[in-house]
């Protein structure tokens, strides 16, 4: 997959989705978003210009679109993430403490 593919909108297939870890769905989102924010910069650029037609502003929509599903997508994969680190971390502690105990018991 190319940089141009993800800028018109392509997805990554499913199988290679599911091999990656959620960090890396995260680091892959936010590369997408990047991608996409730099394309619709590109097109804000040539707002007022010869190129300005409406077919240009519906493109304008969409990346605009586009942008803002990645962002929710995203968002949502690092909240996950973010849930799932918490959760590991408290059951961390929770053990040490258990043996902390354990060992001011003995």
């Amino acid at each position: 997959m190319s940089f141009q593919d993800l800028q018109n909108g392509a997805k990554p297939s499913s199988s290679s989705l599911s091999r990656t870890s959620p960090s890396q769905a995260v680091a892959a989102g936010i590369f997408q978003i990047n991608t996409a924010v730099a394309g619709f910069r590109r097109l804000v650029d040539a707002i007022g210009t010869s190129k300005d037609t409406p077919d240009h502003r519906q493109k304008l929509h969409s990346s605009r679109q586009r942008i803002l599903q990645l962002v929710k997508e995203t968002s949502a994969k690092l909240k996950s993430l973010s849930e799932s680190d918490h959760a590991a971390n408290v059951n961390l502690l929770v053990a040490v403490a258990a043996a902390l105990i354990l060992n001011f018991e003995d």
